[in-house]
C-alpha cells in the first residue's frame, strides 16, 4: 500500500482550469492537478463557471446534487472543497460568509474564455476553446441547463462559421457538416448548411437525400415535420434555383435567413416628414445616399433585410453582436456624412432579441414588434437595445436607462442605451410616470432589503427607511421604487429635499417635481393632496432628518388623503407617525457584498487594480469599515494613488483618508467625515456630549454601562435614558440583540469621529478612566463565573466585553498605569491556556514594556503569561529574546513556567509546590487548580508516577464536579482516563474518556473531546463519522495555530490507521512522534506500543520507509498530514451522498 504524500503548495493562480470535454486542471507546466471523484469534479465546475466571484453554498447544492439533495449535503460539499484545495493550492477556494469563491482570474477557464471571445466577435478563436461537450461524463441535472446553454453558444457559432466557410470552399466543410448532423441530428440549420455545400459542389441528389434523412430524422425522433427554412431549401434545389449559386449575400435571403431565436434591428430617418415637405429634391438625394448606408452596413454585419418602408429598415441577424455592429457602423456612417445643411439625416435604432415567427421570407410577432417600438421611442444619433438583447452582450459600452412601457407592448421594458450619449427623455409615452434616475447602476447586496420595503410599501402607507449616513438609504430607496407596482397614471417619483432648510419648504419641494399649483381656497399641501387622490402613485421623500417635521406632515396629509399613494422616506430617523413602518438599513456584510462592492468600483477607479491578489486585504478594510457602502467606495476610490494593503494601514486615520467622493455624489458624501459631520450638526448639544463619550466604547455595552460613564455633573444620570434613545433614533448609535439582552454599538468609523470631538474637549483620559474601571468590574465578574460551574456564560461574557476591554487595557498602558492593566489582564489571564486567547501573552508584553526593572511582581507577572504564548507556538527563541530584554528573576512561578515550555519535567517538579503555594497565597485558587491539572499531574502522568497522579487527579476532579469550572473536570477525567489506559485497565480507562466527552464545555476551548467522540465513533464502526470528527479536531488546531496539543491527535491517528489497515500512513505519524522524544516517556510509550507492534508487522519497505520521512516532519506538517490523509479517506468512505 503506497502512503499518501503531502503536496506542494500551489497557487490557484498557476492552474488552467478545462471544463471542456471533461472537467480537468493543470499547472501552467501541463501536469495534471487531481480534483477528485465527480461530484467533487462538479463542484469544481460550478465555481470555475463563475471565478473569482462568490456562490452560495445553497447554489452550488442545488446545481451538484439537483433539486432532491442530501441531508448530508452541506458537509459533504465542505469535504470536496478542502480535497479541491489540495490540489489547486491552500487559497484557491475562499469561503465568504454562506458562499464559496474560485480565486482564479477568467482567463484561466476554458469556458470563459470561449464567452468572451464570442462576445468579441473572434470565432475563430472561440472555436479553438472548444475540445468537446461540456463536463462530458458528469450526471449533473442541475448542470443540464449550463451544459445545453453552452451547446447552443457553440451550434450557433459553427453554423455561423461554416455558412461562411462554404463561400469559399463548400467541398472542405461538407466532412464536417456531415458528422454534425450525425452528431445533432435535430439542428435544422445544420442540414440546410450541408444540403447548401453539396448542392454547391453538384451534388443535387446527394442534398435530396440529406433532405430525406432530416425528416426521417425529425419526423421519428420528434413527431415533427421539418421547418419552412428547408422545405424552401428543398424546393430550391429541386428548381436548381439560381440564388442558390450566387455569393454569400445573395445566399443569405434564400438560406441563410436567421431563424429560431433572431436579434432584429430596426431604423427610422427622425423628422423625415417635415424634411420631405421643406427641401423634395434634396431630401430625395439623401435618403438614397442613406439607402446605400444601411445596406452597406447590412451587407458587413451578415444581416439579412426583411422590411422596408419609407425611410424605415427592419433587419434581421443571426447573433446579437452583429446587429449592434451594424447599429454602431451605420450611426458612425451617418454621422461621417456630409449631409446638405437643410437636411441633415440622423437616425435612431432599435434592437431587440426573440423567437421568430416566419412567413415566407418575413418576420412577424411580437419580438418584430418590439423592435420598431424600441427605434420609435429614440431620438436621432440613438441606439436603444432591449434587456434581452443586452443579456447577449459583454455590456461593456452599454447605459442602462431604465425600465419603460413601450406603445402596443403589454410588458415593460429594461432599455439600454449603445454609448454614452447624452438624449433627451425617451419617446415612450410614460415619462409622467415619474423622475426616477435611470440609470442606477447595481445594487449589491440588497436583494433581502428589497423584499422587506415591497412588503412593507403592500401594508402600510408610509415606509421610512432608517440608518446612518452612508448606510445606501437613498440607493436602496429608489431601488424599491423601481421595483414597486406602480400604474402608468401615477408614476413614482423622487422628491430630493437635501437642498431644503426648512420644514415649511418642503410642500414646495415636492409640488415642484409634480407640477402641482396651489388652488384657491387650499393650502399646497391640500392642492398636492387633490392632484395625487385619483392616482396610484409613489413618492419618494429623500433625507428628511433635517426637515423631519415638516415630512411627517407632509406625509402625514398624504396618507390621510390618497388612499392609493404610498410615502418612502429616508431619514436618520423615523417620522414619528401612527401609520409608519420603519425599515432599519444594515452595513453591508463585509466579507459578502461589501468586497463585490469594493471590487467593482476600484476596478473602475483603477485599471491595475487585481481583487485575487488584494483579496485578504480588502476583507480586512471592510471589516474595519463597518461594511458601511459610502465608507468603501471612498476607499475604493483611493485604489487610483494606493493599493489596498496602503489602505490598510492607513485606516485608523480614516476620517482624513476617506476623502474625493464621486462628483455625482452630493457635497455631504464626498467625504466620510462630512457625511457624518451632518449628522452630528443635527444633534442638540445635550446630545453631541452624550454622543462623544460613548465613544469611548470600542464594543457592545448597555445601558447602565453609559450611565456609570455619561453621567455627571454636565449629563444628569435622568437625561441619559432619553439621550441615548435620541441617539438610536437618529442612527448614531445602533441597537443589537444579544445572548444577555438589548446593546448598543457605535459603528467604527462613527466611533472615530466621535473621539475626536471628544477629545478635542480635553475629557478624553477622564472618560478612558471611567470606561476602565468598568471593564475592571466586569472582568473580575466574568473571572468568577470562569473559575466556576457557570464558565460557558463567562465565556460568552467575555466574548461580548472583548473589545472593551481591549481599549481599556491599550489605555491603561498608554497612561502607564501598570497597577490597573495588571488587574484587567489578570482577571481572564487562565484563557491563553483555556481558550488559546494568544492576544492576551501579547498584553502581557505590553504591561513588561511599561515595568520598572525593580517592579519583580510585574515582570513575574508578564514573563508568565508572555511563556504561554511562546509554548503554544512552540517558540522558545521568542521567549528567550523577551528574557533577554526585561531579565528573568528567580522566582518559582518563572521557573514552573520555563519548565513548563521546555518540557523540563525536573524543574516543574522541583518549582511546582512552591508556584501553587504562591498562588494560593495571592487567592488565586482557580489559576492553581489549572496549574495542577496541566501541568504537575502532566509530569506524575508522564514520568510514570501514576499512583500520586491517581490521587491528585482523582481530588482535582472532585473539586471541579462539586465547584466547577466543566474545562477543569473535562481535563482531569482525561488524564485519568489515559492513566487507567496506560496501566491496562481499558474498561476503566473507557468510562472515563465517556464521562469526558459528556461534559459541555465553552467553544474554542483546548479540549480532548474531538479525540474522545472520534473514538468512541470508531468503536460503533461509524468509520467516516470518526474521520470527520479527527479531521475537524485538526481543523481546529491548524487554525488557532495550537501545536502544543497535537500529539494528542497523532496517538489518536495512529490506533484510527492502525485499525482500518492503512498501515503506512500510521508509520509516519509513529515516526514524527519519534523524532520529537515525545515516545521517550513511558506514559506516551505505552498508549502507542499496541500500534507499534502492529506496523511493525507490515511490508517492511513501506512502513520503514514511511517512518523514516515522518521525522523529517515538525509540528505543523504532520498535522497537515493527517488532514490530508482524512480528506480522502472520507472522500472514499462516503457511499451515500
Amino acid at each position: 500500500m503506497q502512503a499518501l504524500t503531502i503536496e506542494a503548495e500551489r497557487s490557484a493562480a498557476d492552474v488552467q482550469i478545462r471544463l471542456f470535454g471533461g472537467v480537468a486542471a493543470e499547472t501552467e507546466d501541463g501536469d495534471p492537478v487531481d480534483v477528485g471523484p465527480a461530484k467533487c469534479q462538479a463542484v469544481l465546475a460550478v465555481l470555475a463557471l463563475s471565478p473569482g466571484s462568490a456562490v452560495p453554498v445553497s447554489r452550488i447544492v442545488r446545481l451538484v446534487w439537483g433539486e432532491e439533495p442530501p441531508r448530508t449535503a452541506d458537509k459533504t460539499l465542505q469535504s470536496y472543497v478542502t480535497r479541491l484545495r489540495k490540489g489547486l493550492g491552500p487559497d484557491s477556494i475562499v469561503r465568504t460568509g454562506v458562499a464559496y469563491r474560485l480565486d482564479v482570474t477568467a482567463a484561466a477557464v476554458d469556458v470563459v474564455r470561449f464567452q468572451r471571445l464570442l462576445g468579441l466577435n473572434d470565432i475563430e478563436a472561440a472555436l479553438a476553446e472548444w475540445t468537446g461537450t461540456p463536463l462530458a461524463g458528469l450526471a449533473s441535472d442541475g448542470l443540464t441547463a449550463t451544459v445545453d446553454g453552452l451547446v447552443e453558444q457553440y451550434l450557433g457559432v459553427v453554423e455561423t462559421d461554416l455558412g461562411r466557410r462554404i463561400e469559399a470552399d463548400a467541398h472542405a466543410v461538407i466532412g464536417s457538416l456531415t458528422e454534425l448532423t450525425a452528431t445533432y441530428p435535430f439542428r435544422e440549420g445544420l442540414w440546410a448548411l450541408l444540403m447548401t455545400a453539396l448542392y454547391r459542389v453538384g451534388r443535387q441528389a446527394d442534398a435530396l437525400a440529406a433532405y430525406r434523412r432530416a425528416r426521417e430524422h425529425l419526423v421519428e425522433g420528434l413527431g415533427v415535420e421539418p421547418g419552412p427554412r428547408l422545405r424552401e431549401l428543398e424546393s430550391l434545389i429541386l428548381g436548381q434555383d439560381e440564388q442558390l449559386g450566387v455569393d454569400r449575400s445573395s445566399m443569405g435571403s434564400a438560406l441563410g435567413l436567421p431563424s429560431g431565436t433572431v436579434t432584429f434591428g430596426f431604423s427610422d430617418v427622425v423628422d423625415s416628414t417635415r424634411l420631405w415637405a421643406a427641401q423634395r429634391r434634396e431630401m430625395a438625394d439623401a435618403m438614397a445616399r442613406h439607402d446605400d448606408l444601411v445596406t452597406a452596413a447590412v451587407d458587413r454585419h451578415g444581416g439579412y433585410v426583411f422590411a422596408t418602408g419609407g425611410d424605415s429598415f427592419g433587419v434581421a441577424f443571426h447573433r446579437a453582436s452583429d446587429a449592434v455592429g451594424w447599429a454602431a457602423e451605420l450611426q458612425a456612417a451617418i454621422g461621417r456624412e456630409p449631409w446638405p445643411v437643410e437636411v441633415e439625416i440622423q437616425v435612431r435604432v432599435g434592437l431587440h432579441t426573440g423567437e421568430t415567427e416566419e412567413r415566407g421570407k418575413g418576420y412577424f410577432g411580437p419580438a418584430v414588434i418590439v423592435a420598431a417600438r424600441l427605434a420609435a421611442a429614440g431620438h436621432g444619433g440613438q441606439t436603444l437595445i432591449s434587456g434581452v438583447t443586452s443579456a447577449l452582450l459583454d455590456g461593456s459600452n452599454l447605459r442602462d436607462l431604465g425600465t419603460f412601457r413601450l406603445e402596443g407592448v403589454v410588458a415593460e421594458q429594461r432599455i439600454l442605451q449603445l454609448g454614452d450619449g447624452e438624449h433627451p427623455p425617451l419617446r415612450t409615452g410614460d415619462n409622467r410616470r415619474g423622475n426616477l434616475p435611470r440609470r442606477l447602476g447595481r445594487l449589491i447586496g440588497r436583494d433581502g432589503d428589497l423584499e422587506v420595503i415591497h412588503d412593507a410599501l403592500a401594508n402600510s402607507p408610509i415606509v421610512t427607511l432608517v440608518g446612518p449616513g452612508g448606510i445606501g438609504k437613498t440607493r436602496l430607496a429608489l431601488a424599491a421604487a423601481q421595483r414597486a407596482d406602480v400604474e402608468a397614471t401615477g408614476g413614482a417619483w423622487l422628491i430630493e429635499l437635501a437642498g431644503n432648510s426648512s420644514s415649511s419648504d418642503v410642500p414646495q419641494a415636492v409640488a415642484s417635481v409634480l407640477d402641482v399649483r396651489e388652488s384657491v381656497g387650499r393650502t399646497l399641501t391640500e392642492s398636492i393632496v387633490t392632484a395625487l387622490q385619483p392616482r396610484r402613485a409613489l413618492l419618494v421623500l429623500d433625507n428628511c432628518e433635517h426637515v423631519i417635521d415638516g415630512a411627517a406632515d407632509f406625509a402625514h396629509a398624504v396618507a390621510e388623503g390618497c388612499a392609493n399613494v404610498r410615502v418612502l422616506a429616508t431619514s436618520r430617523e423615523g417620522l414619528g407617525l401612527r401609520d409608519e413602518q420603519l425599515v432599519a438599513v444594515a452595513p453591508l456584510e463585509p466579507a459578502g457584498p461589501g468586497v463585490e462592492l469594493f471590487n467593482e468600483r476600484a476596478s473602475a477607479a483603477s485599471r491595475t487594480f487585481d481583487p485575487s491578489s488584494s483579496r485578504h486585504d480588502v476583507e480586512e478594510i471592510c471589516r474595519r469599515l463597518d461594511g458601511v457602502p459610502l465608507a468603501i467606495e471612498l476607499a475604493a476610490a483611493r485604489t487610483r494613488s494606493l493599493s489596498p494593503a496602503d489602505l490598510v494601514e492607513r485606516l485608523d486615520d480614516r476620517l482624513r483618508l476617506l476623502t474625493g467622493g464621486r462628483r455625482a455624489n452630493v457635497e455631504r458624501h464626498r467625504t466620510l467625515r462630512a457625511t457624518i459631520q451632518w449628522s452630528y450638526d443635527l444633534l442638540t448639544p445635550p446630545q453631541q456630549a452624550m454622543f462623544r463619550r460613548l465613544s469611548i466604547f470600542a464594543g457592545p455595552f448597555d445601558r447602565v454601562a453609559a450611565e456609570a460613564i455619561v453621567a455627571d455633573a454636565d449629563l444628569d444620570l435622568v437625561d441619559v435614558d432619553d439621550l441615548l434613545g435620541d441617539l438610536v433614533d437618529r442612527s448614531m448609535v445602533i441597537v443589537e440583540s444579544g445572548p444577555f439582552g438589548r446593546r448598543f454599538r457605535l459603528l467604527e468609523t462613527i466611533r472615530q469621529f466621535g473621539a475626536e470631538h471628544l477629545s478635542e474637549t480635553g475629557d478624553t483620559d477622564l472618560i478612558a478612566a471611567r470606561h476602565a474601571q468598568w471593564c475592571l468590574h466586569g472582568v473580575t465578574h466574568i473571572h468568577e463565573l470562569l473559575a466556576g460551574p457557570a464558565e460557558v456564560e463567562g465565556v460568552a461574557r467575555l466574548d461580548e466585553l472583548w473589545p472593551n476591554l481591549r481599549a481599556a487595557v491599550e489605555w491603561a498602558c498608554a497612561t502607564e498605569d501598570r497597577r490597573l492593566a495588571q488587574s484587567l489582564v489578570g482577571a481572564v489571564a487562565a484563557e491563553v491556556y483555556m481558550r488559546s486567547r494568544s492576544e492576551i501573552g501579547g498584553w502581557a508584553e505590553r504591561i513588561l514594556a511599561i515595568t520598572p526593572a525593580d517592579d519583580e511582581e510585574l515582570i513575574v507577572f508578564g514573563l508568565t503569561w508572555a511563556a504561554r504564548r511562546y509554548m503554544r507556538k512552540m517558540d522558545i527563541e521568542g521567549y528567550e529574546r523577551l528574557v533577554g530584554r526585561y531579565g528573568e528573576p528567580d522566582h518559582p512561578m518563572i521557573r514552573y513556567a520555563r519548565g513548563f515550555l521546555y518540557d523540563d519535567y525536573e524543574l516543574m517538579v522541583a518549582s511546582a509546590p512552591l508556584a501553587m503555594a504562591e498562588l494560593r497565597r495571592r487567592g488565586e485558587h482557580y489559576v492553581a487548580d489549572l496549574f495542577e491539572i496541566v501541568g504537575v499531574a502532566r509530569i506524575l502522568l508522564m514520568t510514570g508516577r501514576l499512583e500520586e497522579h491517581d490521587a491528585l487527579v482523582t481530588t482535582l476532579a472532585e473539586r471541579c464536579r462539586a465547584k466547577g469550572p466543566p474545562t477543569g473536570l473535562q481535563w482531569a477525567l482525561t488524564y485519568l482516563a489515559t492513566s487507567a489506559s496506560v496501566q491496562g485497565r481499558q474498561h476503566e480507562a473507557a468510562k472515563f474518556y465517556e464521562e469526558a466527552a459528556s461534559v459541555d464545555v465553552p467553544d474554542r476551548t483546548n479540549t480532548m473531546k474531538g479525540p474522545f467522540e472520534a473514538r468512541a465513533a470508531l468503536r460503533r464502526g461509524d468509520r467516516s463519522r470518526a474521520f470527520e470528527i479527527l479531521r475537524s479536531y485538526i481543523d481546529e488546531l491548524l487554525d488557532n495555530d495550537n501545536m502544543y496539543v497535537g500529539k494528542i491527535a497523532c496517538i489518536e491517528f495512529i490506533g484510527m490507521m492502525v485499525k482500518v489497515e492503512r498501515l503506512p500512513e500510521a508509520a509516519r505519524i509513529l515516526g514524527f512522534l519519534e523524532s520529537t522524544g515525545s515516545l521517550d516517556v513511558p506514559a506516551l510509550r505505552s498508549l502507542v506500543a499496541g500500534d507499534a507492534a502492529r506496523i511493525a508487522t507490515g511490508s517492511e519497505n513501506d512502513t520503514a520507509h514511511e517512518r523514516t520521512l515522518g521525522r523529517d516532519l515538525d509540528d505543523r506538517r504532520a498535522l497537515v498530514f493527517m488532514r490530508e490523509v482524512f480528506d480522502r479517506l472520507v472522500d472514499g468512505e462516503q457511499v451515500v451522498e
